[in-house]
């Protein structure tokens, strides 16, 4: 196992990362901005080369395996270099997963319900933290890298439950059996498609997923993380999003997600509200 995750630089719509000691340029729509270390951005492993249709392909100038794994916040990631451009980690979160550390100190054994967990990154700190979680992603192959993440990071014996639906339909039903968690974590897509073709989109059914959490928690969830990469949702929209649906005192964190640059500078990544009952 090959440890470590660096983000070395980013600008001129692209990234330049170290994943496992290789070394990685992807494109970022974010990174409208000048390079801040340019004269390090060559003697690649591989460039990721998007396409229109928002897929793409890899060109490998270096041999890179199929797969290999990297230890990353206390925990121990699957990667894969995907069509799509993601490599199963999302390091800018590792912010929440601490701030769920940090509630699972002071209360064990929270219900957590994780939406579009995608690889798991939230679902293992909530294992490691103690608290039991149902993480729902429509993928099945995401499901199955989450699987092998949690195993990897030794939390596979942990409580669990592995979902693979729409979200919307698989909260209907919970609400139905009458189903109740404590904890909320989703990182909705701006567009995305269900485990039988269902269309997401989150200007139309962000709202409608909300009131639908909030009936799983009764409006009084012990804590709440909300993150979303779309055009049209600032930081201020989604503090506003939950607020106006919450009905017990808490405290609100609303932030730029953010990932560390080698250079001191910081790589834009989406947008976050943290609530915590009080």
């Amino acid at each position: 196992m090959t440890k470590s995750y660096e983000l070395l630089d980013s600008g001129d719509l692209s990234k330049l990362e170290i994943v496992g000691g290789y070394k990685l340029q992807r494109s970022s729509p974010t990174s409208a901005y000048g390079k801040e270390t340019p004269g390090i951005w060559n003697d690649l492993h591989a460039l990721y080369i998007k396409n229109d249709s928002g897929s793409g392909h890899w060109n490998f100038q270096k041999k890179v395996p199929e797969s290999f794994t990297i230890e990353f916040s206390n925990l121990t990631f699957k990667i894969k270099l995907t069509p799509f451009g993601h490599i199963g980690l999302f390091p800018e979160q590792e912010t929440n997963w601490n701030r769920i550390r940090e509630i699972g100190k002071k209360k064990q054994g929270l219900e957590v319900l994780n939406l579009f967990a995608y690889s798991g990154g939230s679902t293992l700190a909530c294992l490691d933290a103690g608290m039991s979680v149902c993480h729902v992603d429509a993928s099945k192959g995401m499901v199955d890298w989450a699987r092998e993440n949690a195993k990897l990071s030794g939390l596979d014996s942990k409580p669990v439950r592995w979902i693979v639906d729409d979200v919307m339909k698989f909260i209907r039903r919970e609400i139905k059996r009458g189903k109740k968690y404590q904890g909320l974590i989703l990182d909705p897509p701006s567009f995305g498609r269900g485990s039988k073709g269902e269309v997401w989109k989150i200007e139309e059914n962000l709202s409608e997923l909300m009131d639908a959490l909030m009936e799983l928690s009764d409006s009084k969830p012990e804590f709440v993380i909300l993150s979303c990469h779309s055009q049209g949702f600032s930081p201020l929209t989604l503090e506003r999003i939950l607020s106006s649906r919450i009905k017990t005192k808490g405290n609100y964190e609303t932030t730029e997600l953010y990932i560390p640059e080698t250079s001191g500078k910081k790589y834009p990544a989406g947008f976050c509200t943290f609530f915590k009952k009080s």
